[in-house]
């Protein structure tokens, strides 16, 4: 399978990518501190009956640090057509699902459909211990070094369902490993998505699948509910056994539900359960519920 990767400037800054296989377009947009590594499990595999991009964002693998005010949203468009993408499945991993769910409200036309994996959410209620939790990585960056922050990261709860695979957590190292710290270290000047996307939810109407470890944190267990149920006919999976990082914890079996996903173009099976976050079914061991709005 022939890989194209490289460079877009974008906004006066390089945002690396890397393209392979044809049919409907998926995009891959890894989270907070990783690259594109962490889709290693879903590139190969996407690829072999889909077109497939994975790109770092800015600050984070080898694009760019950005050099002034910048936008994630502005800049994914103005990537898919240099790469003649006009519209994509977004599939978005913590942040990245957070910045996918932004995207899909900014630019509705670029949306074929969404998967959102561990998702974040801005202006979410989140607990005071979530919240301290990611400052504190902030505080140990500054005080203590680079080293001790990506230290904490690592051993966090976020991650301990990786602590069992040793490949995994060697896996994770190497990525966080990789992070420059801009985030920690900088001011972001990121512009932020205004009115914030949980208060327009209902807006979105392209095919959604919303994916939730069971083992991942409650805060994140609330987001997901909070899509479910504001996004309409978004389906919910919970993937058994996993916690965080379910593409990388659980690659067959988050595979298999997105591909199938796509697939179905979101539609739900004939012998699906069409009930609000209550009905379940299993489908490759995974737990399914799909919301009706």
């Amino acid at each position: 399978m022939g890989v194209e990767t490289g460079f877009l400037r974008v906004n006066g800054s390089r945002i690396y990518y890397e393209d392979a296989g044809a049919g409907e377009c998926l995009i891959l947009i890894h989270g907070f501190a990783c690259d594109t590594r962490v889709w290693d499990d879903q590139f190969d595999a996407f690829a072999k009956t889909h077109r497939v991009i994975r790109y770092d964002l800015p600050a984070f693998g080898r694009s760019d640090p950005p050099t002034g005010s910048y936008s994630t949203l502005d800049d994914l468009d103005l990537m898919m057509g240099a790469l003649g993408v006009e519209t994509a499945w977004i599939v978005g991993l913590s942040v990245g699902g957070g910045l996918a769910v932004e995207f899909a409200l900014a630019y509705p036309d670029r949306v074929r459909g969404l998967v959102l994996a561990s998702t974040t959410l801005r202006r979410f209620p989140y607990s005071d211990d979530y919240i301290q939790l990611f400052l504190s990585y902030r505080r140990t960056a500054r005080r203590e070094g680079l080293a001790a922050a990506k230290r904490n990261l690592l051993s966090s709860p976020l991650l301990k369902r990786l602590s069992d695979n040793p490949a995994l957590v060697q896996r994770a190292k190497a990525i966080v490993g990789n992070y420059n710290g801009f985030h920690w270290l900088h001011p972001d000047p990121h512009r932020v998505f205004y009115p914030p996307a949980i208060e327009r939810l209902a807006e979105i109407t392209v095919p959604t699948q919303v994916i939730v470890g069971q083992h991942d944190l409650a805060d994140l267990h609330g987001v997901a509910d909070r899509l479910a149920a504001g996004i309409p006919h978004a389906e919910t999976i919970v993937m058994p056994g996993a916690g965080h990082m379910v593409n990388v914890e659980n690659p067959e079996q988050f595979n298999h539900a997105v591909l199938d996903f796509v697939r179905r173009g979101g539609r739900a099976e004939q012998s699906q359960p069409q009930t609000r976050a209550t009905g379940r079914a299993n489908t490759q061991g995974a737990h399914r519920r799909t919301s009706r709005a």
